[in-house]
């Protein structure tokens, strides 16, 4: 099946519309796609399916077998069947707190928070887990007890290590990138038995990431052998690239459009849905006539 590359518009796949109890969900926003309040929105993952050109309706999964290293780069090309290099999430925490635990290292960036809003991550040094088990008693509430607590404004960026736990408090959008992972832990030490205290006490601690310059309009979020992230925001942007690793462009704001040769030889950038530009693609030009901002994932 010979299908040129082209950059993919992806469908927002909603997985919870709402967590926590009580209060109503927040208004809409404008950047969100249509009926998404609360919850958890996948933006890009290997079950996420093509909204246009001639692979609509497919999976990324499926593309992939056709497309191979040409999809994900020949890093990640070698074996068909594994999952992406990464997965994009969205959540909205809207008046409810939620706890989890993280299956993998990921990566944070807040989107937006409103007045007050915090969020807990990690452990406090020198806690004993044994005893906060048993005060917690399988209760999510109770763990923000022993966990430090952060306030939380837009454009900040917090790297998890494998294991960490994080409560998510009111009124937050969180952008979520990382690897793939398994479904995560209703709460933090879900597992109360040896094992899973014994891995939480191997926990790093979470870090908050200072942004780095990295040209006009743009500053590195967080870069690393697997993975980089770029905040591009700027007015009348006009740049050319090449890609050789799998790459997304998860639109923030304004709109724009992407230039490529191939099926689909426009995209257009609209806020609420993720483009994958595969790693062979070639060159390609994004483009935009008024203030444009977007997250550019590279996962090598």
């Amino acid at each position: 099946m010979g299908i040129d590359l082209y950059p993919l518009t992806l469908e927002p796949l909603m997985t919870e519309h709402s967590w926590g109890r009580g209060g109503e969900a927040p208004e809409s926003d404008e950047n969100l796609p249509p009926g998404f309040s609360t919850g958890t929105l996948w933006m890009a993952g290997d079950h996420s399916r093509v909204s246009a050109g001639p692979l609509a309706g497919k999976s990324l999964s499926y593309v992939r077998q056709i497309w191979g290293p040409g999809l994900v780069g020949a890093n990640a090309g070698g074996d068909p069947d594994s999952l992406l290099p990464v997965e994009l999430k969205l959540k909205r925490t809207g008046d409810s707190a939620l706890a989890l635990a993280l299956d993998d290292d990921s990566l944070w960036y807040v989107l937006a928070a409103e007045e007050d809003s915090s969020l807990n991550a990690g452990y406090r040094p020198g806690l004993d887990f044994e005893a906060a088990a048993r005060a917690a008693g399988g209760d999510p509430g109770r763990w923000s007890e022993f966990m430090p607590e952060y306030s939380a404004e837009p454009g900040q960026a917090l790297f998890l290590p494998l294991g960490a736990a994080m409560i998510l408090g009111a009124g937050l959008t969180m952008a979520q990138i990382g690897p793939p992972s398994q479904n995560l832990k209703p709460w933090p030490l879900g597992g109360r038995g040896p094992e899973a205290l014994r891995l939480a006490r191997q926990v790093e601690a979470p870090v908050w990431l200072d942004r780095g310059a990295s040209g006009p309009g743009l500053s590195e979020i967080y870069n690393d052998e697997r993975l980089t992230v770029t905040l591009v925001n700027t007015t009348h942007l006009s740049t050319v690239a090449s890609p050789d690793a799998a790459t997304f462009i998860w639109p923030l704001f304004g709109q724009g459009r992407i230039r490529a040769r191939g099926p689909a030889p426009v995209t257009r950038l609209v806020p609420g849905r993720a483009v994958m530009v595969p790693a062979g693609l070639g060159r390609y030009a994004v483009e935009s006539g008024g203030s444009v901002g977007y997250l550019l994932i590279e996962a090598y």
